[in-house]
């Protein structure tokens, strides 16, 4: 029998090739290491050789697998593309908020302007509303009071009046009336102190005058109580001889000026004996 050839140390055509580090690598010479690089060999420079990524999670079973390691840097990829997305978003916002901020001038209050003032009136008023004027504020500040209730506390006052004979309590009878009313008591007064003693009328007269000087009636509701007396003198004269002179008495102390004395003589029969005494 021939004996086979020797296997030891492989085909005759392979050499044991000896690598950088002095180990004896068997192969074909296609397998063979690189050759060492040469010294001040710049080829390669600035080539970066890049590695699989580090990841870091649980460790299991199946570790190893490598269906497993894609899955996981799969989804920590998904994962850090999400975060990175939301904080981009939430900066985004807060950037928007603060320019809106920045941007939007402080709201001032709006100035509304009120209308002008009517002019003042001039100074000069007609005389005819003065007295309007002054009536209708003495109908504010007057009591109310019924037609019934005026003429007992008239009837009343004037009895107080010539048993009391006291000026100052008298000045209250205009101000408890309302003013509507201040005529009644002018006439209750007249008509009783005009048929009476020189005493009562100069009483009357006295009374008349610090209410006109105190504004307390009005010449208007002087004039008016007076009237009625005026048109019915000469009848009272014939029973009382000094009717006349008593009533122009009262007359002058409610301080009438000349265009009242006359229109009040004027309701008298014997107006030029009236007026005559009113001058005199």
């Amino acid at each position: 029998m021939s004996r086979g050839g020797s296997r030891r140390g492989g085909d005759r055509g392979e050499f044991a090739q000896v690598g950088p580090d002095g180990w004896a690598v068997a192969g074909s010479g296609s397998g063979a290491p690189r050759p060492p690089p040469k010294v001040g060999d710049l080829s390669n420079f600035g080539k970066i050789s890049k590695g699989q990524p580090m990841t870091f999670g649980p460790g299991s079973v199946f570790a190893g697998k490598k269906g497993t390691e894609s899955k996981r840097e799969s989804i920590s990829r998904t994962s850090s593309s999400s975060n990175m997305f939301s904080m981009l978003s939430q900066n985004t916002e807060t950037a928007d908020t603060t320019a809106k901020a920045a941007v939007e001038p402080t709201q001032r209050k709006r100035l509304v302007l009120q209308p002008r003032s009517k002019p003042v009136e001039d100074a000069e008023a007609a005389p005819s509303n003065v007295e309007s004027d002054v009536n209708s504020s003495e109908d504010e500040t007057s009591p109310e009071m019924s037609d019934d209730d005026a003429k007992k506390k008239i009837a009343e006052d004037s009895k107080e009046f010539f048993g009391v004979r006291n000026l100052d309590e008298a000045e209250v009878y205009f101000s408890a009336l309302p003013s509507q009313q201040h005529h009644n008591l002018v006439d209750k007064l007249v008509s009783t102190a005009v048929e009476s003693k020189e005493a009562d009328a100069q009483l009357v007269a006295d009374f008349f005058n610090r209410a006109a000087s105190k504004e307390l009636c009005s010449p208007a509701a002087f004039e008016e109580g007076f009237t009625p007396i005026a048109e019915i003198i000469d009848d009272i004269a014939i029973d009382a001889p000094k009717a006349f002179q008593l009533f122009a008495m009262m007359i002058k102390g409610a301080d009438f000026d000349e265009e009242r004395r006359s229109r009040v003589a004027s309701k008298s029969i014997d107006s030029d004996k009236l007026l005559a005494l009113l001058s005199s």
